[in-house]
């Protein structure tokens, strides 16, 4: 970063030298007619350098100890007369230097002539003088784009950092939800002294796992998504048996597709939640799953008791739609109940999720 920044200023200098250079390089008057084009250009480039140490003093003078962190008008009224000071400095003692010692011995013209006339002297302190307001204006114009930029840099920073932690604390939202409904199933195993237990229990270990050691990708592949998935709904139809009548259709045409981990899990359990495990007859779900040229398409279908209460309202699906908002701006959920149907379509972009 420091190396950077030193090559940053290095290059400023080197482009105000080369320009400024061009434009004072003498190009006419008899003292020069002797010389050739690149010994005049030369001269300019060595005059250039000779004032470099009061241009460079002024430029940092004015960037690091006078340009103040806010601006107010009583604060730009101060910095305006600050700044015309340091010109005004500056241009002295580069009047000195041009007087003192490049006119009379790199330029060879002396005090007499050209150089002895007041107004051929004033208009090269105005030149001087104006040459310098320039390099400062130039100089505070790049350092206040520059401390823009950091500005934005930082706010943008902050905002994703801001949104991954909420993330975050989303998908750990989840875990305990998850968990919490698994266990349940568990408690409903065991009380029937289910020979299926122990592979209930495995299968919470694998689903664990993943939690514990995948969620932490800010997307996986789709397969790993629908493996999920997969184990989730074994679960539960331990629990249910044959009372389960269940469904789950996938269809990918790249397995490796990218998506955020545990999207879609919250659809799959509130599914179950809110129709299943409310059903006093043959709960019905029926879910698929599409990825076609990066186009996702999910779909969650399962019937739901009239007396219970809407199944929109669970916080899986509150959980969903924030990631969604966070992670697929442009997606589109749809969630309706009618005639003991609950249904949830979810549409998005996985290789475009801002389009």
């Amino acid at each position: 970063m420091k190396n950077r920044r030193l090559l940053l200023h290095l290059g400023f200098w080197l482009a105000y030298i080369l320009y400024d250079g061009y434009l004072g390089a003498p190009l006419s008057g008899s003292s020069f007619d002797g010389l050739g084009m690149w010994s005049r250009f030369g001269m300019a480039y060595f005059a250039q350098l000779c004032l470099l140490p009061i241009k460079a003093s002024a430029v940092y003078l004015v960037l690091y100890r006078l340009l103040p962190e806010r601006f107010s008008l009583q604060r730009l009224l101060i910095f305006a007369g600050q700044i015309l000071l340091v010109a005004f400095v500056a241009t002295a003692l580069s009047q000195l230097v041009w007087y003192r010692f490049l006119y009379p011995q790199v330029y060879g013209i002396g005090a007499p002539g050209e150089a002895a006339n007041g107004w051929i002297a004033l208009f090269r302190w105005l030149y001087n003088a104006l040459d310098i307001l320039f390099l400062l204006g130039l100089a505070i114009a790049l350092k206040l784009l520059r401390l823009r930029q950091q500005s934005e840099v930082r706010e943008r920073r902050l905002i994703e950092e801001k949104l991954q932690s909420e993330l975050h604390f989303l998908r750990a939202q989840t875990n305990p939800h998850f968990l919490f409904n698994t266990l349940n199933n568990l408690y409903h195993l065991a009380r029937k002294r289910s020979e299926d237990t122990p592979e209930a229990i495995l299968k919470l270990s694998g689903l664990l796992r993943f939690m514990l050691y995948e969620c932490g990708s800010d997307r996986i592949p789709l397969r790993q998504e629908v493996q999920v998935i997969r184990d989730y709904l074994e679960l539960e139809r331990l629990r249910y048996d044959e009372r389960l009548q269940l469904q789950f259709e996938v269809e990918l045409d790249n397995e490796r597709a990218p998506i955020a981990p545990l999207l879609l899990l919250p659809l799959v359990e509130n599914a179950f939640k809110h129709g299943a495990s409310e059903s006093t007859g043959r709960p019905e779900i029926s879910m698929t799953l599409r990825e076609r040229g990066g186009r996702f398409t999910f779909s969650v279908r399962n019937t739901v008791d009239g007396q219970s209460a809407p199944a929109s309202d669970g916080i899986g699906l509150r959980n969903v739609r924030r990631q969604l908002e966070l992670l697929y701006p442009s997606h589109r959920l749809d969630v309706a109940q009618q005639d003991g149907l609950f249904s949830v379509k979810l549409e998005l972009d996985l290789y475009n999720p801002t389009t």
